[in-house]
């Protein structure tokens, strides 16, 4: 299944409460659409941005599923995982 990582960008002074409310829409959403599985998220330090990591058809499945938490979705980028144990150092 493809992976994509959604950017959403977040009001300015969102409070931890909103976020948890936010994210509780989206477990409920998602969990009514089996073809979508959030694999994790990562929020920046200064709670601007979250970035979140999904499997799902497409990206209009992701859109959707924002749309229907009521959730932001800035930017949908399809990705592919790179990890640093895919890679042999050269010379050692």
């Amino acid at each position: 299944m493809p992976r994509y990582v959604i950017e959403r960008e977040l009001p300015t002074g969102i409070t931890e409460s909103e976020i948890e409310d936010a994210v509780r829409r989206a477990i409920a959403v998602n969990a009514t659409l089996p073809a979508i599985r959030w694999v994790h998220s990562n929020l920046t330090v200064d709670r601007r941005k979250f970035f979140c990591e999904y499997e799902a058809p497409n990206p209009d499945a992701l859109r959707e599923a924002a749309r229907l938490a009521d959730i932001p979705c800035d930017r949908v980028s399809e990705v592919v995982e790179v990890r640093a144990s895919q890679y042999k150092l050269s010379g050692g």
